[in-house]
């Protein structure tokens, strides 16, 4: 019997393509996404239209950003961790997420409560890590690309999702964790006024579990610092007003990005003496602002800690992160402690077909 056209091997036309046997598409520069968009690469017997039966073949994720709607339901089935990564533009945010999934997928987990499991968005972890791995240590070069403004307001592909298992493997549990990778654009719009689309597009915040706020240390230390300060303040605020009802109040970590820019002139404090306005020298007063909403924060019950990180203090071949598990282990050992949800059972649908089917089977008696 003939194989499904899904499942007919890859071929390319092209002699410099090793992606069929798992390598890189030679056109990569081209088409970021080869397997849909790369004329040289086909199937060894495509058909122009897949069968009903086919189609049911394909997994239920792209392996790209995951979408509100996506999280929705992972947020139902399970008693999954959401933690939102805010920042203004260029802070540094999608470098954090990059650096961390980079540790976490290669063991360095440092204190970080879980190893690494699953990932239903590995495909932008992948281009993620690929576009880090080709940055030449110089300052001005982007690491990463910048998160781009999505058009859709009502279903944004703004999630990455990491599967995790405890460090003790007699633990069997898998513990589905979310992170927010949105604009810098969407955050300050959201922080200067809420109107309807940016309240569309920030819903999620009212389900976190922990939040981590980044601010550039090496801008902060600079001419723009003002600024940075302001925009960094009017979040803080903006999250300690929109999780004022909530029981317990989840956590705010404050992450100093880029600081190994700013090392020479300020030392971080041990972590003991972190949330002391004091131990930070000038840092402290170029966060003037900042500091006066966490000390408003910490009288509401909010707890927070604030983290020196450097994502990419060298190029990946040359150099390690610094501090970047830090951050999410606070955020995940609060996580932890909050009251979840049992996960919903739903049935699946009459006649089920594809990966259904393994529900249907599960279900039986």
């Amino acid at each position: 019997m003939a194989l499904p056209p899904s499942l007919q091997p890859q071929r390319c036309n092209n002699p410099d393509c090793t992606l069929p046997e798992g390598g890189r598409c030679a056109r990569l520069a081209e088409f970021p996404n080869p397997l849909a968009d790369c004329p040289d690469l086909a199937r060894a017997a495509a058909s122009p239209e897949p069968s009903r039966e086919t189609a049911s073949l394909s997994a239920p994720w792209s392996g790209r950003h995951l979408d509100t709607v996506d999280v929705e339901r992972l947020l139902w089935r399970t008693p999954a961790r959401l933690i939102a990564v805010l920042g203004p533009y260029n802070a540094g945010k999608t470098c954090l997420l990059t650096s961390f999934f980079l540790q976490l997928a290669n063991g360095q987990r440092a204190s970080f409560p879980y190893r690494f499991a699953s990932s239903l968005t590995l495909h932008s972890f992948r281009e993620l890590m690929e576009r880090a791995s080709q940055w030449t240590g110089e300052t001005g070069e982007d690491i990463v690309q910048h998160t781009t403004v999505g058009a859709d307001v009502l279903r944004p592909s703004s999630f990455l999702h990491v599967g995790l298992r405890p460090q003790d493997f007699r633990d069997e549990r898998h513990i589905d964790l979310l992170l927010t990778d949105i604009p810098g654009e969407w955050v300050k719009d959201w922080t200067g006024r809420v109107d309807d689309v940016s309240g569309k597009r920030m819903a999620f915040i009212q389900r976190c579990d922990a939040f981590i706020v980044l601010a550039d240390a090496s801008a902060l230390m600079g001419a723009a610092g003002g600024r940075t300060d302001n925009e960094t303040s009017l979040l803080v605020r903006r999250i300690q007003e929109m999780t004022r009802d909530m029981r317990p109040r989840p956590p705010l970590a404050l992450v100093l990005s880029k600081f190994d820019r700013v090392i020479q002139s300020v030392l971080p404090p041990a972590p003991e003496k972190r949330t002391e306005r004091t131990k930070w020298g000038e840092l402290a007063n170029r966060l003037r602002r900042t500091w006066l909403a966490l000390e408003d924060a910490r009288r509401e019950q909010m707890p927070f800690s604030i983290f020196p990180v450097s994502a990419f203090p060298h190029r990946m071949a040359l150099g390690q992160p610094v501090g970047v598990m830090e951050p999410f282990t606070y955020a995940m050992e609060h996580a932890d402690r909050r009251a979840r949800r049992k996960p919903l059972h739903t049935l699946p649908p009459e006649r089920a077909q594809g990966f259904a089917t393994l529900r249907l089977w599960r279900d039986e008696p």
